[in-house]
């Protein structure tokens, strides 16, 4: 209807594609978030940016016009679906990205030397041929291998330079006045994270050299070539002068070392998520990419530590978190630990307590909340029951008839009301659903 802000959560399977459609003074303002899936074909991706240019308006040019472009982050089930072909007749006005997308970031060096170490590393147990490490070597490239570097390319160089742009990688730092797009004042596209300072609040010196206290891009950059050394560098031959026992110690140490560096690598992409707060009307709403929380240090942020993007906000912005949201779109497909809540008495809680607040009884919840998820057996933890059935208490698009194909332990029962999600949803619509719409009336 006129007047009321549209969020249309695509289902995309495991991912993420946003459409907002923001009424502005004299126009309305079109949005994508994300466009990207994991398991699902890229046909899939390129239906939903069709159905997306129904509603945008033509330019000129016969083009359809976008306001904005958001990319939270270089994931391929957050970009997978920027292929030249789809984009083709939409004129983009904005491209805003997370700064781990440019590798000329001075901020991000120590971040891309992380990813070039653990590559090394794992290149490293190429030479191993034992069967049992063949499920370690699955792990290792899974972590790695989330980025399409097509879509890369896309979305730092083809994109922009075909719509006569330069991309912006925003974080919590960009100035406000470099990150309006709208004609109306008190209409605001906040950036809540990252923050610019990678290396000191997301690697926290995982690779800092102990001869120095500094934690700098370069020493970062030392620090891990000296921890992840060069393919060359690694013997696989049992050493005479050791026992088998200690060299299989030994070995079991450099696999262990690989997934580390591999898994921090996946964490830290995920936390550089960008993460917006659209203030509209005095309503707002939150889209959090895949940001993580971490349960180290009990919620606080530490110094040399690799902390979660929630818990940096939670200190840097909490002022823009500690007000209820009208709007909240579930971070990781609904994984445990990308929404700040823990089914224990943990202090992250209290985020979501002001965020998204309980009702007392006899009152009804003023908020959405939608998840873009798919269950599948390579992460059965997605989306987490107990998250989904603790958000149900908390907003007012809550479904307590979705059914589960699957007896898994992990599956909510049909009961307990949760948010919508757009993997479930033709259970309650019976067609095909290809998405889950929201709209938001000033004036209620």
């Amino acid at each position: 209807m006129d007047g009321q802000l549209l969020v249309r959560v695509y289902n995309v399977g495991l991912g993420d594609c946003i459409y907002l459609r923001v009424p502005d003074t004299h126009r309305n303002v079109h949005i994508l978030i994300d466009c990207g899936n994991k398991f699902s074909s890229i046909d899939t991706l390129g239906e939903r940016i069709r159905d997306l240019k129904n509603d945008l308006d033509k330019t000129t040019e016969d083009k359809r016009h976008l306001d904005l472009l958001v990319v939270s982050h270089p994931h391929e089930d957050h970009h997978k679906g920027f292929e030249e072909e789809f984009f083709d007749d939409i004129k983009i006005d904005h491209i805003w990205l997370s700064p781990a997308f440019s590798r000329e970031n001075p901020q991000a060096k120590g971040f891309y030397a992380l990813k070039e170490a653990a590559s090394r590393a794992i290149s490293a147990l190429n030479d191993l041929s034992e069967s049992a490490l063949d499920e370690m070597r699955s792990e290792f490239r899974e972590l790695l291998q989330l980025t399409k570097s097509q879509a890369l390319d896309m979305l730092n160089n083809t994109l922009p330079k075909k719509n006569g742009i330069h991309p912006l990688y925003v974080t919590a730092d960009t100035p406000q006045q470099e990150l309006k797009i709208f004609e109306d004042q008190d209409i605001k596209l906040k950036v809540l994270g990252p923050m610019s300072d990678i290396d000191n609040f997301y690697l926290g010196g995982n690779g800092l050299m102990s001869t120095t206290d500094e934690l700098t891009p370069n020493s970062l950059v030392e620090g891990y070539q000296a921890i992840y050394p060069d393919p060359g560098a690694v013997k696989v031959d049992q050493p005479r002068n050791i026992s088998k026992q200690d060299f299989e110690l030994l070995r079991s140490s450099l696999h262990a070392n690989s997934l580390a560096a591999a898994a921090l690598v996946g964490h830290v992409e995920n936390n550089l998520s960008v993460v917006l707060l659209l203030e509209w009307h005095k309503k707002r709403l939150l889209f959090c990419g895949d940001a993580e929380w971490s349960a180290a240090h009990k919620g606080a942020v530490q110094k040399a530590s690799s902390n979660g993007s929630w818990n940096v906000m939670w200190q840097e912005r909490k002022a823009d978190l500690s007000q209820p949201v009208n709007f909240f779109k579930i971070g990781h497909h609904g994984s445990e630990n990308a929404t700040p809540w823990s089914p224990k008495d943990h202090p992250i809680n209290q985020i979501m307590d002001k965020l998204l607040p309980k009702p007392a009884v006899g009152e009804a919840s003023k908020a959405y909340a939608v998840v873009s998820t798919e269950r599948t057996a390579r992460w059965p933890s997605i989306p987490s029951a107990a998250l989904m059935e603790e958000l149900g208490k908390r907003v007012i698009n809550a479904r307590s008839k979705y059914m589960e194909q699957s007896s898994s332990k992990k599956a909510v029962p049909p009961h307990i009301p949760q948010p919508q999600r757009t993997d479930l949803e033709d259970q309650v619509t019976h067609k095909s659903t290809p998405f889950i719409q929201i709209e938001i009336d000033p004036a209620k």
